[in-house]
């Protein structure tokens, strides 16, 4: 989150999460006490929540993400994304309903596939007495360079005011840009050395002479997609992407495979994974909130945490755009 873009005098009155280590990390960030965590959202009683102005609820993907095995999200099927609908029980039984709710998922939950159980849902914030607005917005229309299409839906209690999604961000913020200068060596594939046919450069991995990434200099200098890495079967993980254009969608599971970079500092040309750090910036942290996180939790969860993370940028000016109506 940038400087000037932050939210002041809110209070956290208490939040749900079972992982224990972005318990730590969500506590270090806002230093506050475990004791605001109230653990699995299904034990949870509506009547003894305390009075929020705002929730803010993003239910798991797995079921509903094209990399899942989209078993949905319907109430009866009990998988882990239908726990949005745990959302709406305490709404139904909080004493004060909060004026406003944001709910984020993956872009899929619009696809035909889930529209019906998607309509349900809206049906039932609907009959709360809220009003509903929806949209997909991406990352990278809000200066942060991951190309990163998530469903946003507000809901608005007793259309107490009309809102407008906040208008895409004109930027020329690109990958290269959230980029440490010096990085550790454990984070590059390569060396240095590469052999060149034509328009392209192959590198081997520094460990293994039998992975090969294969480099398009054109489609380097022009961002995105821009090589290939020859060993990997998994179509994300083959794909190595230019600093001269945007990441792709950071996600919880192996991040740091799925996203390599093809970097050139003074001439010097390599392949790496991004850091933890780098991750975190690409969700729209601040480094000092990644480094109270990275004192309580180790890189593999830092890892996931980014890739689970809604990006602040987005949250922020949806946050903003309710409360400063």
């Amino acid at each position: 989150m940038k400087k000037d873009k932050v939210i002041q005098n809110f209070k956290i009155e208490f939040f749900s999460e079972i992982d224990k280590n972005a318990i730590k990390s969500y506590c270090a960030i806002h230093n506050i006490d475990e004791k605001f965590n109230l653990g699995n959202i299904k034990n949870i009683d509506g009547k003894y929540l305390p009075y929020c102005d705002l929730w803010i609820g993003g239910f798991p993907c797995q079921d509903i993400s094209c990399a899942g095995k989209m078993k949905g999200f319907e109430p009866e099927n009990k998988t882990r994304s239908s726990l949005g609908w745990e959302m709406i029980r305490l709404l139904n039984e909080v004493k004060l309903k909060p004026k406003y709710v944001i709910f984020e998922n993956v872009s899929t939950i619009t696809s035909k596939k889930f529209k019906k159980t998607l309509n349900l849902f809206k049906q039932d914030l609907m009959n709360l007495g809220y009003s509903i607005y929806d949209d997909i917005l991406s990352a990278k229309d809000y200066e942060i360079p991951q190309i990163r299409r998530r469903y946003f839906l507000i809901a608005i209690l007793n259309d107490r005011i009309k809102y407008e999604f906040p208008k895409k961000i004109d930027s020329n913020i690109k990958l290269e840009s959230i980029l440490d200068t010096y990085i550790n060596e454990k984070y590059y594939l390569t060396n240095s050395h590469y052999l060149e046919v034509e328009n392209k450069r192959f590198f081997k991995n520094k460990n293994r002479d039998d992975i090969v990434y294969e480099i398009n200099m054109n489609k380097f200098l022009n961002g995105g997609v821009c090589g290939v890495d020859n060993h990997t079967v998994f179509e994300i993980s083959k794909r190595l992407y230019s600093i001269h254009g945007y990441a792709p969608t950071l996600t919880a599971s192996n991040t740091s495979n799925n996203c390599k970079l093809v970097e050139e500092k003074m001439g010097i040309m390599r392949i790496r994974k991004l850091s933890p750090k780098e991750c975190w910036r690409l969700m729209g942290f601040e480094d000092e909130d990644f480094e109270r996180a990275s004192s309580v939790c180790s890189e593999t969860n830092l890892y996931k945490q980014a890739g689970n993370s809604i990006v602040v940028n987005v949250r922020w000016f949806l946050s903003f755009l309710l409360i400063y109506k």
